[in-house]
């Protein structure tokens, strides 16, 4: 929650996702990441799994353990990932 407060307007999950296609990174020996989906070209010098979300929330999960603002790709892997949570767009006011 501290990377929550320091920066309100970003993910609040502390592990990155790719952007466009959720939970399908892939990382190697800490120094480079891809998407895993075949028709993504999504790539990064850094390991982006084991680092802090870097995009902006657009989307409120709220599951049995709290709500959550996450950005899109956090979104999507909530979808498919979190039983009996609701995604729902936009951030709280």
């Amino acid at each position: 929650m501290q990377h929550t407060t320091a920066h309100p307007d970003r993910c609040a999950v502390p592990w990155g996702v790719c952007p466009d296609h959720g939970g399908t990174l892939r990382s190697s020996a800490g120094r480079s990441s891809w998407c895993t989906d075949l028709a993504c070209l999504n790539t990064w010098n850094y390991d982006r799994l084991d680092a802090a979300c870097p995009e902006k929330a657009t989307h409120t999960v709220q599951a049995a353990d709290g709500r959550y603002v996450v950005c899109t790709g956090h979104a999507i892997a909530a979808r498919s990932q979190i039983t009996d949570a609701q995604v729902l767009t936009g951030t709280p006011a």
